[in-house]
């Protein structure tokens, strides 16, 4: 289920959930949720798993949680800003935050500029959400964590030299059905 608070998963989204099933670790965090397609997909995909997942938008949860009760997971649901309410470590966290850099959107799809702006915004370069939660990730992953982004089809150099900046390590860049770099992930450093 959709609604005008959440953006509609592009198949580009499974070349993330399939990079986390193949990591395949089973206490994973997703961050900035939406519908809770990743969250929810890795909870039926990986044995085990222990899923929370986090959104801003309390309407956007409301259909996450419709999306886990009609797919049979058990996904725990937070409403929180980035990481202000979460309280555990991860040994895996997730996301596709809003990516479109600002100036960007006014010459987006008709389809795509109907989806709810704060699920596109990343700032005036695209990268705001990347360098707070590569900042803050490192308080919530366990040692050897692994922090795992859906990009845009440009920004694999930019989101890497952040995870560069603060000291993560084996940071790798995996490629879409297209060929565009379409996923940057990395583990957690000192």
């Amino acid at each position: 289920k959709l609604n005008k608070y959440t953006l509609i998963p592009r198949e580009d989204t499974e070349i993330l959930v399939q990079e986390a099933i193949n990591i395949g670790k089973t206490k994973i965090l997703d961050m900035c949720t939406g519908s809770g397609c990743i969250a929810i997909s890795l909870a039926k995909y990986i044995l085990d798993a222990e899923v929370d997942a986090v959104d801003i938008s309390k309407d956007a949860l409301e259909v996450a949680k419709d999306n886990n009760e009609l797919n049979h997971t058990n996904v725990n649901f937070i409403n929180s800003n980035l990481f202000e309410n979460v309280e555990t470590r991860y040994e895996l966290i997730v996301s596709n935050p809003p990516y479109i850099p600002k100036r960007d959107i006014e010459d987006l799809q008709i389809e795509v500029k109907n989806e709810p702006m704060l699920a596109l915004n990343g700032g005036d370069d695209g990268l705001d959400f990347y360098r707070i939660i590569i900042e803050t990730a490192k308080e919530y992953l366990t040692e050897k964590g692994i922090l795992m982004f859906e990009i845009g089809y440009s920004q694999a150099e930019d989101v890497s030299k952040l995870f560069y900046d603060n000291r993560y390590n084996n940071i790798n860049v995996v490629k879409d059905f297209g060929g565009n770099d379409r996923v940057v992930f990395a583990e957690r450093g000192e």
